[in-house]
Order: C-alpha cells, then structure tokens, then sequence
C-alpha cells in the first residue's frame, strides 16, 4: 500500500497518484472548498472560460441546453441570439467536444405560441413510429471523404438498431444519405450544408430529423430541443422546415461517432443531460451520469427509466407509482421485463425569471446490467462497477410546450465523496433518505437478474436509532469472519453494510464491500486496518461502529495545512492537506452563519469581509480542527497561458513527446504552479497526461489527431490544440 495524494477540486473526483510510502502514512490531499461569490461565476476545468456569457438559467436544475431556448451545444459556443452553451463534455469514446464558435442565432425558440405549440406537437408525435432522417456529409474543401457509402450505411444501421432496441421497437428511422459536399465552414446555424443537399436534389422538407456528419470539423456537436422551424434559403425558394437538427464533429466510422449521435439525437427527441448531483462541492456535472447515454457513458448505455417514460418507451405499468410502505422489485432497463419505480415527492416551489410557481417532482429508481470487469494495458482486472440502484431526482421543465423532466443521479454514498458518478449507485444494505420528503430507499437484496428495495414513508419524528453491542472478526486463516450484534428500539427490520477496504480518497468496488450480519472477506495484505459496519433501522435511523484488525491502531486525521486562496472577485478556494487512512466526515463553519458537510463546498457571502472559516474533520473516532480566512477583497486573478506546442509529424508506432512547458501563468497566482491535462478527442493514449510535458506512440492508422493542453492556475483553464500528422511510413 502507498500513500494516496486525493485533491478534491470542485469540477472532478479524487485524482491520485501513489507513491512508495509505508501503508499506515497514507497521506492525501483534500482540497478546499469553493465559496462562490458570485452566481454567474462557474466551468470546469475542462472549459474554456474566455468565452463564458452571463447564464440565462442559474438555477441548480439548469443544464447545457436546458435553460430558457432550444439548443444544446456540445462544446463552448460565443452566444449568438438564441443559444444556450455549455462546457467540454465527454460524450462515448473518449469523444471531447471543444471549440469556440459565433452562430447566427437563426432559431425560432419563443414569443410565437402557436410555433411553439406546433415544435412541441411534432416534439411528441415523434416518440412513437417512423422518423425520416437525412444525413448529411460534408468535409473541408481542403480534405478528401474519409467515408465509403457502406461505412456511412453501417453508422446510419447501427445507430437505427439501438433506437429501436431503446424504445422496446416503439421508434425507428427510416434514413438517405447524401453525397459528400466539400464545404468550409459547415457548423451549426451555417446553412450551406442543407443549400448543399437541396441543390443535389434532396426535397428537404419531407424530413423529420437531420444529421450533419462533419468530417474533420471540430467546432462542436450540436442538437435543437426536439423539434424546431427553421428556414433554409436557396436560389431558387426558401424552404421551411419543421425538423430536429443536429451536427456530429469529426464523422467516421468510430464507436465515438456512433455514441455522439445517439446522444445529439436524444436531444432532438426532446431529452436533457443525464447529470449528477456531485458530493464534492454539491455542484451539478451537466454529463455526470455515466450509466446513461445523455450523460457521460462511455459505452451504448440506455436511456434512464424518466426519460424513456417522458417518450412512452415504458408505460406507467413498468414505471410503478410506489406511494406506500413496502417491499418493491426492480428489473434491469435492458431486458425485456425492464421495471422502475417512481415516488413523488409533492409540489416543490420553484422560481423562474422571478415568478414563485409550484410543480410536482419524482424520484426514479432503476437498476442496469453489470458491465463486465474491464482490464488495464497490464493485463490486470480492474476494480468492478458497483451494482445497486440508480436514484434520479426527476423535475419538470416545462419551458418547451411537451411533458419533459431533467433528470439529476444523487449520489447515495456520499461519505467516498465525487462529482461524477463514480459509486453513486445505492448498495445491497444502504439507506438512502431523500431530504425533507421523510422518503427512505433501502437496497435489501441486489442481483444481476433483479433488485428487491423497501421504502418506507416516515417522517422520522418518533424513530429511534438502532444500537450496536458488539462488531467482532474471527481469524478463518484465508481471511475474516465478521459479525455484528444490533438491536432496534422500535422494532425495525435492520441492513447492515460493511466497508473492508474502501479508505480516504477511494470509492466503493463491489470487492472491497458486504453485507449482512455476519460475513466473511479475504484481504490481500496483512496490513492493519479499520473495518466499519452501517447498520440502518431503515427508516432514516443508522448507527456506524467499527472492528481493528491485525494490530491496527487509529490515529487522528491531522490538517496539515488550510490555505485560503481567492481565485477572483469573491470566490475562495481553501486547499486542505490531510493526514488519515479512513472515510472522514466534514463540518465546515463558513463564518456567516452558514454550514457545510461537503469536503469543498460552494458558498456566496451576501456582505463583503474578512470571515473566519473553521474545518472539524473527523474518522468516528478522532476529529481535528484547522481555522483559516475568506477575506473577499482579495480576489484578483490573470487567467494563465496554455501552449501545447508545435504541430508534430511522426510515423506509427513513433513515441511522440508533447511539450506544455511553455504555457505560463502570469501573476502565478491563485497558485504558484500550474495544473496539467492533456487529452485527446480522438481516444489517443496519453501517457503523463497530467504533466507538462507528456508522451504517446503514433497510431498505426495515418491520418491526423487532435490532442488539447488544459492549464489551470487553480482558478481559471485556458485549452491549446495541437495535431498530430501520422505518415503512411
């Protein structure tokens, strides 16, 4: 075992490194806390915040292309009139969507009800039955088509065949491909693509959907909201659509290809993102949900059961209503007999451009099909998915005419905190409570072939905790039988989870966790170390204690340091170096009467100051306190300089060094160093990506590849690009 570094930023997860130190010193880096300022201040480090507007939705439901208009752009956009822009996503395939883009603003989003009555309708018709699609090719005039017409029918058939096996058959695209068009400047809103396919002969308007697959153009992919009008302008007339459209960068024939469309696509059917309600900074990841393909899967994953439900792809008899006490099941939503449930949690107020109106949210339960184990370039398995439920808060957004929810996972395991959905399903033995709602969730049994939860409605006034006596590991020679004795006061049914192995900076692997009052594991060391047991009374009541094995002795987490860093006007980040081995638990006073139990979370200070922020870390056992300062009048910032260097030419199989060393930060400031991350949209291998200078070996397929520079200064990123030109010898 080695010590783990685990820096908690508030636009990612634990990012580690491990080094060769004693098991017992493991050390980790938990960083700060961010305390926004002001509202419109946001980006992850992936973004390129040079182009940020002012957001037009704010609030913690508001995603890329779900705010007030009707597209969803992939990638950073400079607004036109009517675009609602978004970040770097990472949609299937390692396909990182980047570029800054001006567009011409030609949509017709609102202020006509009768449009919008018309887009919503067809929105909805659409759900069910035959879509006319066109796809559309175009590469630069500079370039030559990288696609054969059978390559492009095997995207189209792929593509067609997972829509259909989505909706259970209930969609299906009935498609033309035109030519190649040899244009520049093809992206969205630009009208020379459709001009293109009119003059070739295509009647435009017996479409529903359009694809354009742009070859080589890396702008950004794109989609409208479900349906739009939109007029094409040609010599001859001007052409009215009433279509979904949507670009797909960098067309080939490529699974990343492949699962950039059926994503653009769920958006002209009228879906939001699949996000995540991250435990880190309590920020929302706008692709977070990596179990569904309006997130950020990397593989085919369907639809969530809210979303397919909004469409009618499951009925209202495979999305149970649960309203009472009781034990309920829940089927994979792949399978035939797929089975959610939903639970509503009543009128919630919400208030929009400063109206106070109500509407009825949900929570979605659903469980999916285990992926199998994946290894690494090694050879060795890597650590397994956790299997369990997947727990969506499911809110109305009514801003498009249809029925249509936004869908955000909660992450039911907070105490591994991350703000993607790392272990964020619900294990066999947890308890998830829905805050305020007096709603529990307990996994009772979890399998690949079907899921058996109870929930229990209970608003938790007169419920006691259950009570541990004693938690014991018994020596089996291979490993440990482990047992615990609980009771209840109030006569509950009790689960009980144990955590073996899962410790600061790591997530939940279904290797590592068990369950049950009694149960064994084998470890693969001798090492000394705490093993914890939950015990949940399910209904909102749980009692954590813990066992020492092979000589263990606890020590308390020591903060090595908090440093209070202003990364602009009113935002703070405070950088924590921590000292332990176990789970901890945060309580953060923020010094203006307001609190925290995130490990960073958000806050905006009303007046401005000098406040004095104090930290409680704590392991169950032991708790440490570190105070630090926000002083909001220091908070100025020069954003760095990112240089990836050269483009460079190289043969396959040639190691290819990539040198960010010239990027720079000019006040050096709010840190002293810069961060590194190099990445590349086209799934190349980067090794010492988070370094300036790193290293790949040159594909053996020629053709060019893109490869992007993120520097961070610890408050802003800027991206640089560079290509790489692989010969045919």
């Amino acid at each position: 075992m080695g010590i783990i570094r685990a820096f908690y930023g508030p636009c990612g997860g634990p990012k580690t490194v491990t080094t060769s130190i004693p098991y017992r010193q493991r050390r980790a880096t938990a960083a700060v806390i961010i305390l926004l300022i002001c509202a419109s201040a946001s980006g992850c480090l992936g973004e390129d915040e040079s182009s940020q507007e002012e957001p037009i939705c704010t609030g913690v439901d508001c995603g890329i292309g779900d705010g007030t208009e009707n597209t969803t752009t992939e990638g950073n956009l400079s607004q036109g009139d009517n675009e609602t822009t978004g970040g770097n996503e990472t949609t299937g395939g390692n396909e990182t969507t980047d570029g800054n883009e001006t567009t011409d603003g030609n949509e017709t989003t609102g202020g006509n009800e009768t449009e919008l009555e018309e887009q919503a309708q067809r929105t909805i018709d659409l759900w069910e039955g035959e879509s006319r699609l066109l796809l559309i090719l175009v590469h630069p005039t500079d370039s030559s088509p990288g696609l054969t017409a059978a390559q492009a029918e095997s995207i189209m058939s792929d593509v067609n065949d997972w829509y259909v096996e989505v909706s259970a058959g209930k969609v299906w695209f009935n498609w033309t491909i035109t030519d190649w068009y040899a244009l520049d400047d093809a992206g969205y809103s630009n009208q020379n693509a459709y001009q293109a396919a009119a003059d070739d002969g295509h009647d435009l308007a017996e479409y529903d959907r359009f694809v354009v697959g742009l070859q080589d153009l890396t702008s950004r992919s794109i989609s409208t909201q479900g349906v739009q009008h939109y007029n094409v302008t040609t010599d001859d007339a001007t052409i009215h659509l009433l279509a979904s459209r949507c670009d797909v960068k960098r067309f080939a024939d490529t699974n990343s290809t492949r699962n950039t469309m059926t994503h653009e696509l769920g958006h002209s059917f009228g879906l939001s993102h699949a996000m995540f309600n991250g435990s880190i900074s309590g920020e929302v990841d706008s692709y977070g949900n990596q179990y569904d393909s309006m997130g950020s899967s990397s593989t085919w994953r369907h639809f969530g059961a809210a979303y397919k439900h909004q469409m009618g792809w499951l009925d209202d008899v495979q999305v149970e209503l649960v309203s009472q006490s009781g034990d309920y099941t829940l089927k994979p939503l792949e399978v035939d007999e797929a089975h959610a449930l939903r639970i509503s949690i009543g009128m919630v107020e919400e208030v929009n451009n400063g109206e106070v109106t109500f509407a009825e949210h949900f929570y979605y339960l659903e469980v999916r099909e285990v992926q199998e184990a994946e290894t690494n370039k090694h050879g060795e398995v890597l650590p397994g998915a956790l299997n369990g439920v997947i727990i969506n808060h499911a809110s109305p957004q009514g801003q498009y005419g249809y029925h249509k929810w936004l869908a955000i996972a909660q992450d039911t395991t907070p105490e591994t905190p991350t703000d993607s959905s790392g272990d964020f399903l619900l294990p066999e033995g947890r308890t998830f409570s829905i805050d305020g709602a007096g709603i529990h969730i307990t996994a009772l049994n979890v399998t690949e072939v079907e899921t058996t939860v109870h929930i229990e409605f209970d608003d938790g006034s007169s419920n006691s905790a259950p009570t541990i006596s004693s938690v014991e590991a018994t020596s089996t020679g291979a490993g440990f039988q482990f047992s615990v004795d609980a009771q209840d006061a109030d006569g509950d049914d009790l689960a009980v989870f144990w955590n073996f192995e899962t410790e600061y900076g790591d997530l939940y692997a279904p290797e590592h966790i068990g369950t049950g009052t009694s149960t064994e594991h084998t470890f693969a060391d001798d090492d000394g170390r705490r093993v914890f047991v939950r015990v949940s009374d399910m209904h909102g009541g749980e009692t954590i204690d813990w066992v020492d094995i092979n000589g263990y002795v606890n020590q308390a987490p020591q903060i090595q340091a908090m440093t209070p860093t202003s990364v602009e006007e009113g935002v703070f980040e405070f950088q924590i170096d921590i000292v332990d081995q176990e789970l901890l638990t945060y309580a953060w006073d923020l010094g203006d009467g307001s609190t925290s139990i995130l490990p960073a979370p958000l806050h905006e200070y009303a007046e401005d100051g000098n406040y004095t922020v104090t930290l409680v870390v704590s392991d169950g056992e032991f708790s440490t306190t570190m105070t630090g300062y926000a002083d909001t009048a220091d908070t100025e910032n020069i954003p760095p300089v990112s240089d990836a260097g050269s483009d460079i030419t190289a043969s396959p199989g040639e190691t290819v060094i990539l040198d960010g060393s010239a990027s720079d930060d000019p006040d050096d400031y709010p840190l002293a160093f810069l961060r590194y991350t190099w990445s590349s949209p086209d799934g190349l291998e980067i090794s010492n990506h988070d370094e300036a200078t790193a290293s790949l070996v040159a594909p053996s397929e020629p053709g060019t590849y893109i490869i992007h520079l993120l520097v961070n200064d610890g408050a802003e990123s800027r991206t640089d690009t560079m290509v790489l030109t692989v010969t045919a010898s």
